[in-house]
């Protein structure tokens, strides 16, 4: 079973070798510059931030910037993965590459995400209900990151992976500007997982919870990207297997594919980080 609360880990603090301190629900804890790392044009700020989101509890999330003012950054929204026990399954998961990205003008935003962290699916309506309010709280992070000054609109992305992946493909749905996403190994359709580890419907209920998500599922999604996507997939993953490698394939025939034959889910290897952020320095015109 993948099930376990989300703790928060304090390893977030140690990658960006910087220390944030809380905030109010609207505030922004003090910048706090990290040492630049070699390549780096300039130092980086890394604050611990909550988002305001309507109707919901606001949104705890690292912001990454350059510590540097002016206009000309791109953005990236990073949405990390699910899988208890893991001490990356946080917001802290795409730290280390946000810091990378600030010294080459990248400003990220990085949310803790809740469904399903802190909180079971049921096996009704009320899943449709949690997958679209966490998909409201990621749109309004990314609302956030464009808000960030200097961050130009049309050079934004989603990074996403696992359960991440899947609101990133529903956030651009949600955001039309936004037309440039890498996907880690997600899922094709929400009651998949939901099902097989919490849930195990009896057969005749199944093909009904699916359409709990009618217009939601990212499978269906993801085409409206057509070469904005990058996908990334690991040839040892024992939640993702060639069937949703295949489905998202006929869906998205313009997507870059990238298959790693020796990876497992976590997707860690330095070479899975090193193709994705070069694509993204493609797409989003990065210097350096």
């Amino acid at each position: 079973m993948r099930r376990l609360p989300v703790l928060v880990s304090v390893a977030a603090l140690l990658v960006a070798g910087a220390l944030a301190g809380g905030g109010g629900a609207q505030a922004e804890a003090p910048a706090e510059p990290a040492p630049a790392a070699a390549g780096h044009a300039a130092p980086t700020v890394v604050r611990d931030i909550e988002i305001p989101v309507a109707g919901q509890p606001a949104v705890r999330a690292w912001l990454v910037r350059p510590q540097r003012a002016g206009g000309g950054l791109a953005g990236v929204l990073d949405l990390h993965w699910f899988e208890p026990g893991r001490a990356s399954q946080d917001r802290s998961e795409f730290l280390a590459e946000a810091t990378a990205l600030a010294g080459r003008g990248v400003v990220s935003v990085l949310p803790q995400l809740t469904f399903p962290w802190a909180g079971d699916p049921v096996g009704d309506a009320r899943d449709r209900a949690a997958v679209t309010a966490q998909v409201d709280a990621v749109r309004a992070a990314y609302r956030r990151l464009l808000a960030e000054p200097g961050v130009e609109r049309t050079r934004t992305a989603v990074v996403g992976h696992d359960y991440g992946a899947m609101y990133a493909v529903d956030l651009t749905a949600r955001e039309p500007g936004l037309r440039t996403a890498v996907l880690l190994a997600p899922d094709a359709t929400w009651a998949n997982w939901f099902d097989r580890y919490w849930l195990q419907l009896p057969a005749g209920e199944k093909e009904a919870y699916r359409a709990v998500f009618a217009g939601l599922d990212p499978v269906d999604l993801v085409g409206r990207l057509g070469a904005g996507a990058y996908l990334q997939f690991a040839g040892a993953d024992r939640f993702v297997g060639a069937g949703t490698r295949a489905a998202f394939a006929a869906a998205a025939p313009q997507a870059k594919v990238s298959l790693y034959p020796d990876e497992e889910h976590d997707l860690g290897a330095a070479r899975t980080r090193d193709d994705r952020l070069g694509w993204l320095a493609g797409r989003l015109g990065l210097r350096g």
